[in-house]
């Protein structure tokens, strides 16, 4: 699984959906499955809402390969 706080809450996608979704916006569900993906926030937003409020997902941004890892308080 691939882990991230997000807004004091832990997401938990499965790990082998992480490359391909790296660089851009997921919404993943408790079971850490992607329900929705996009590359811009606002647009992934209007995707999961367009359905109705979805309390079973949590939306997150799963960095690319490179990408510094910041852990803490600065």
């Amino acid at each position: 699984m691939f882990t991230s706080l997000v807004g004091g809450t832990v997401a938990a996608m499965k790990e082998e959906l992480v490359e391909r979704y790296r660089g851009r916006w997921v919404a993943v569900t408790e079971e850490g499955d992607v329900a929705a993906d996009a590359d811009e926030l606002d647009v992934l937003l209007r995707l999961v809402e367009r359905d109705g409020p979805r309390p079973d997902v949590i939306v997150h941004r799963v960095p690319e390969a490179d990408a510094p890892i910041f852990i803490g308080l600065g």
